[in-house]
């Protein structure tokens, strides 16, 4: 019994983990490249917000997760 909720919470330990990973890695630097590339060409245009605001999501992701697990000991 103690061995399936250890494996139960390791497993949503390790959904969180990969969550945390593919939402900066994938939708972060997508917008953070599509708006660095548009604000190098345009830089009147507005794309210097966008870019701000896509690497405050990536930090965002990060810092999050460091949160959640502030307290999470090394298994």
């Amino acid at each position: 019994m103690a061995d399936s909720v250890v494996d139960l919470k390791a497993k949503k330990t390790l959904k969180d983990f990969i969550k945390s990973f593919l939402m900066p890695t994938l939708v972060g630097k997508t917008l953070v490249l599509y708006f660095g590339i548009n604000y190098s060409l345009y830089p009147d245009e507005g794309y210097g917000y966008g870019l701000a605001a896509s690497i405050a999501f990536t930090v965002f992701g990060l810092c999050m997760l460091i949160w959640k697990y502030r307290d999470q000991e090394e298994l």
